[in-house]
C-alpha cells in the first residue's frame, strides 16, 4: 500500500514538473514573440528622413541662413559680472557644434542648460568679439569663445535678447507625429549654415556638392527650428 502511495505521489510530482516546464516554455515563447513583435513595430515606425523628402520640398517654411550659437545657463548661479562662472553663462557663448573639451570649462558646465540662439538684428554700434580658449581645467582649449561689446564694454546675453539682437530657438526633431510643423511658417523655420550650405539655381550644395534636402537633414545640416 505504501509502495503504491509513494509511486502515485512520484507520478504526480513528475506530472507537475512536466506541467511547470511546459508553462515556463510557453511563457518564454510568449515573451520572445512579444519582443519580436515590439522590435518589428519599432522598425515599422522608425523615422526615415528620406521618406519625407517630398514633404520638406513642399514645405512652406522659410529658410534662415544663420549660424547657430549656444550658451550655458544655471538658475542657481548668482549674477555677478566679476565671477568667471557667471561670465561663462551670461556673457560668453559658442558655436553650437563646438566640442566641450575645446571650451576649457569645468566639467560641471556639461550639466547646465544649453540655450540655443541665432542673431536677429545687430546694430552697427555692437561688435562681435572672439578669442581662442586657452588650455584650462585639463582641457586642450582652442575653441572660439564669443561675446558682444559696445565701446569695449561687454553686453550680457540678457541685454542682447531684450534689444532683439538675438533670438532663442529650439531644434525640432521631426517624427511622424509632428510633420504638421512643416506647414507652420509662423512658428517654425528651416536653418542652414551659410558657411556650409549654399542655394544656387534652385539647388542646394554642401561644400560644393549638390545635395537633397533629405540628405541635408540626415547630416544635420538642415534643422527645423522653433523661434521663441
Amino acid at each position: 500500500m505504501f509502495k503504491r502511495f509513494f509511486s502515485k505521489k512520484k507520478e504526480v510530482e513528475t506530472i507537475e514538473n512536466i506541467s511547470s516546464e511546459e508553462k515556463n516554455q510557453f511563457t518564454e515563447e510568449v515573451e520572445t514573440n512579444v519582443e519580436v513583435e515590439t522590435e518589428e513595430k519599432k522598425e515599422e515606425n522608425k523615422f526615415e528622413p528620406n521618406k519625407i523628402d517630398w514633404l520638406i520640398n513642399d514645405s512652406i517654411l522659410t529658410f534662415m541662413p544663420r549660424e547657430l550659437y549656444m550658451h550655458y545657463w544655471d538658475n542657481n548661479t548668482e549674477k555677478n559680472l566679476q565671477d568667471p562662472s557667471w561670465q561663462n553663462q551670461g556673457v560668453y557663448f559658442w558655436n553650437n557644434n563646438e566640442p566641450f573639451e575645446r571650451k576649457s570649462l569645468p566639467d560641471f558646465f556639461e550639466n547646465f542648460e544649453k540655450k540655443l540662439f541665432v542673431f536677429h538684428e545687430v546694430p552697427d554700434y555692437i561688435s562681435l568679439v572672439s578669442a581662442k580658449a586657452i588650455p584650462w581645467f585639463g582641457m586642450p582649449g582652442e575653441g572660439d569663445k564669443f561675446c558682444l561689446r559696445y565701446d569695449d564694454h561687454p553686453i550680457t546675453l540678457e541685454e542682447a535678447h531684450k534689444l532683439n539682437i538675438i533670438k532663442y530657438v529650439e531644434i525640432i526633431e521631426l517624427n511622424y507625429e509632428n510633420l504638421g510643423v512643416l506647414n507652420d511658417r509662423d512658428n517654425y523655420c528651416f536653418l542652414i549654415d551659410p558657411k556650409e550650405v549654399t542655394f544656387e539655381n534652385q539647388l542646394f550644395y554642401l561644400n560644393g556638392e549638390k545635395i537633397s534636402l533629405a540628405e541635408l537633414y540626415q547630416k544635420k545640416k538642415l534643422l527645423v527650428l522653433s523661434v521663441q
